[in-house]
């Protein structure tokens, strides 16, 4: 074989003659050039196309996050914190069933109810609001004097209890117990949450509670020399309502409102005279309309035991104008008095 240069032309026109063109088809080079392009310009294609997909999965999911914390996370939170307005609602419903229920038996008794301080930990927003829960003392509405002590021998305390959201996503609705009655609160206002007006209150459930903090029992005995009934003994179950050592708590967790009693007796012997203060304060007119009702029930049973028996003189009114009302008894012989005292405290834990 031949590498000159007359070879190589020779190989040259050997190839154009059997249709070639120098080293090899320009027709094979050209599909294989756009081959290789379009392959190219494919794997390009799919690669900007998966990416423009994943841009469109994140819009989309960015979009659904978006109207989801401005519009349903609002509406979420407060449901769940109109859930929770509702729970502490019913926990004071039953609260004030169970002082109802120890009044009324006056016994012994433990009763605890839950009250949810916050709401609206939901998905994505897990800030909750917060309340607080506290029990006040009102002080006393009435006090037992025996003879010509200067120390009540016995006090009729109240306490008020309350819920007041502090941090909130809907309205600072809160709830408030005293005097036997429940009030719906909101900021500075309040109205009752199971009557009408006030007016019912004091009817219903003013009468009601105030008339089962005290009740009485006689027993008398015969008397050959005035052939009459003598009384012998009085006792009085009577009602103390007081804050426990535990009384204020905070924050969004769930706290308990803790209903306690126990009960106690003390006599006191050879008694010639006993008497009752009520409160009547005219910078609080609530707990002195309250205490009235006590005083009607107090005033009509001592009433009646000058009528039943020899040695017990009229009853004695003393309307305080600047002061207590109150209410003296007095004995023409001696008489055994006996207090059995129900104590019941009230805590938030």
């Amino acid at each position: 074989m031949k590498f000159g240069k007359e070879g190589f032309c020779r190989r040259r026109s050997k190839e154009k003659k059997a249709g070639g063109s120098g080293f090899g088809s320009e027709k094979f080079y050209s599909t294989l050039v756009d081959f290789h392009l379009k392959r190219f310009f494919e794997e390009r294609a799919d690669a900007v196309s998966s990416v423009v997909a994943l841009m469109l999965i994140l819009a989309v999911i960015a979009t659904f996050i978006s109207i989801y914390a401005t519009t349903f996370i609002p509406g979420l939170k407060q449901q769940s914190e109109i859930e929770q307005v509702e729970d502490v609602k019913e926990s004071f419903i039953r609260f004030s069933n169970d002082i109802e229920h120890i009044t009324s038996g006056k016994s012994e008794g433990k009763y605890s109810e839950m009250i949810p301080l916050g709401a609206g930990d939901i998905l994505m927003s897990p800030e909750k609001s917060s309340g607080a829960l506290g029990v006040t003392g009102l002080g006393s509405m009435a006090e037992i004097y025996i003879d010509n002590g200067t120390e009540p021998v016995f006090s009729f305390g109240l306490v008020n209890v309350s819920y007041v959201p502090l941090y909130t996503f809907w309205e600072k609705q809160g709830y408030s117990w005293q005097y036997g009655y429940i009030n719906a609160t909101k900021d500075e206002k309040s109205t009752p949450l199971m009557k009408y007006t006030m007016d019912d209150v004091i009817k219903s459930d003013f009468k009601d509670f105030s008339e089962s903090l005290v009740s009485f029992r006689d027993e008398g005995v015969y008397n050959a020399v005035t052939d009459k009934y003598d009384l012998f003994s009085l006792s009085i179950d009577a009602v103390n309502i007081t804050p426990g050592k535990e009384r204020f708590v905070t924050g969004n967790s769930v706290s308990n409102l803790v209903v306690s009693s126990k009960t106690s007796e003390k006599d006191y012997v050879n008694v010639t005279k006993i008497e009752f203060l009520f409160e009547n304060d005219t910078a609080c007119p609530a707990k002195s309309e309250f205490s009235g009702f006590t005083l009607n029930k107090t005033s009509d049973f001592l009433s009646s035991l000058h009528a039943d028996y020899d040695n017990v003189n009229s009853l004695q009114v003393d309307p305080g104008k600047e002061g207590p009302d109150k209410l003296t008894l007095a004995f023409g012989s001696n008489v055994t008095v006996s207090i059995h005292s129900v104590d019941i405290t009230v805590s938030a834990t």
